[in-house]
């Protein structure tokens, strides 16, 4: 059945589907079967029902109807299914091609017009695509105060892991809180699955046929005539080769019959002539118009897969940072995060998939990692070099400590925190660091706040470190 979501809430996973007889039916998330898109308010779709429940929709493929489409948008509703629509939309098509070739003059046409335009066609080839890239337009709105763009390919396995942690943790946080998100990445990942999968199985050619040729009226009329041209030239030599055989044959022939015979061979002659000539000018025509226009459409389908592909790519960087983000600002101000994760003394990292992403690695031999290991340490070497900063405390009280922890991570997710609670800590963390900011405890240090400043600014290498007290 043919019908419209009425109403769409991304929190719930819940809507309604209006059909033509404006009746109201029911569905969610879980019996959306399309990998590539997301449900939206408006959208047109193609559904099952039992009643008032739906039990299977996906969005039609049809979304929009245009002049030259053969169909509009009261076809649709007239129509149960996609299939029964594209049955209407090729007889239709079908119909306009025989009436154009009927009524076109092809002695003296010398080019034939576009029934629609490289650009509609290659739309219509990544219509999938597209359905997902709009989603996330959407549905995520511009967010501020993102450090860095993350790279959801690298950084996917440790961002799971971070999410699982904090739910976890945190009994009053559950997934339905980042369900949006993950099903607007769920719908990116297959299209970028799909797309890649596209690439390796690339074939121009026959992409051109199906999705711009096939569907070129003017081109198919003039196809047509091109196949009805040339089987009359081969009946016409058949019917002149039979006419020389008659008259060169050795059996007396009526001079009057010889004579009509002969009109005729001349009159057949001067009719294969004017078709010989006829199709090497039309077959010029179409080559023209095969050529000129694969060249064309072979170089803006290349543009325009290699610019999806990288919306996509996009679209999945940015849902993994906001989720990231979103991850970070709850873990702060969780109570179950700070007793299980930032009162632990030897923490140094703020709660976000990078974090975990560390954690990982610290545990590898880092001579011997493996091709997506070593990426992944060079990938957090690049972030930590453009967005981390050293912080050290020096305190034996593990309550300031995780107080401070959380107060300098709630600034930046990639800040780092060591912790100083001896004289024999102090001078290691200070000898083999760069910190940007040392915070010291005047209540619970080993000596005056005095001295451990000019020791600790006999260590620091860049004289740029600052010493602050609490």
């Amino acid at each position: 059945m043919h019908g419209k979501i009425a109403i769409y809430m991304d929190s719930t996973g819940r809507g309604t589907v209006t059909n033509s007889a404006k009746i109201f039916f029911e569905f969610n998330r879980q019996i959306w079967s399309d990998k590539r898109s997301m449900p939206s308010a408006g959208m047109l779709v193609e559904f099952r029902s039992d009643g008032k429940t739906i039990t299977g929709i996906r969005p039609s493929k049809f979304q929009e109807f245009k002049e030259g489409d053969f169909i509009t948008e009261n076809d649709f509703w007239k129509t149960d299914n996609d299939d029964e629509l594209e049955d209407l939309q090729n007889t239709r098509r079908s119909a306009y091609v025989t009436e154009l070739y009927r009524n076109t003059d092809y002695d003296t046409i010398e080019k034939i017009p576009l029934s629609f335009t490289i650009p509609q066609a290659i739309q219509k080839y990544f219509s999938g695509e597209i359905l997902s890239v709009e989603a996330l337009k959407s549905n995520i709105q511009d967010e501020k105060e993102i450090p860095c763009i993350l790279d959801y390919i690298i950084i996917k396995r440790f961002l799971n892991k971070a999410l699982d942690t904090l739910i976890f943790m945190d009994n009053s946080i559950d997934q339905t809180q980042f369900s949006v998100l993950k099903s607007i990445i769920m719908h990116l990942e297959n299209s970028y699955t799909d797309m890649k999968d596209k690439h390796k199985m690339f074939n121009i050619n026959k992409i051109f046929n199906e999705t711009f040729l096939s569907l070129q009226c003017h081109y198919q009329a003039l196809l047509a005539t091109i196949d009805t041209r040339t089987n009359r030239s081969a009946s016409l030599e058949s019917q002149i080769k039979n006419l020389n055989l008659e008259l060169n044959s050795k059996t007396n022939i009526n001079p009057e019959k010889a004579k009509a015979k002969q009109e005729r061979l001349e009159k057949l002659q001067k009719e294969n002539e004017y078709y010989k000539t006829s199709l090497k000018r039309l077959i010029a025509i179409k080559e023209d118009f095969y050529k000129k226009n694969l060249s064309i459409f072979e170089n803006a389908f290349k543009l325009s897969k290699e610019k999806l592909f990288s919306k996509i790519i996009t679209g999945l960087n940015l849902c993994a940072t906001i989720m990231d983000m979103k991850i970070w600002k709850l873990s702060l101000k969780s109570s179950g995060v700070k007793n299980s994760y930032f009162t632990r003394s030897n923490i140094e990292n703020s709660f976000c998939s990078l974090s975990f992403a560390e954690h990982y690695l610290s545990r590898l031999n880092k001579s011997a990692l493996n091709p997506f290991d070593h990426k992944l340490l060079l990938y957090i070497q690049k972030i930590s070099k453009e967005q981390r900063k050293k912080f050290l405390v020096v305190t034996s009280d593990l309550d300031l400590l995780c107080k401070i922890k959380i107060e300098i991570f709630s600034l930046n997710p990639y800040y780092l925190v060591k912790y100083a609670p001896k004289k024999v800590n102090y001078q290691s963390l200070m000898r083999d660091n760069t910190f940007d900011i040392v915070y010291i405890d005047e209540k619970h240090i080993w000596d005056s706040a005095a001295d451990i400043i000019l020791e600790g600014k006999h260590f620091d290498k860049t004289g740029k470190t600052k010493f602050k007290l609490i």
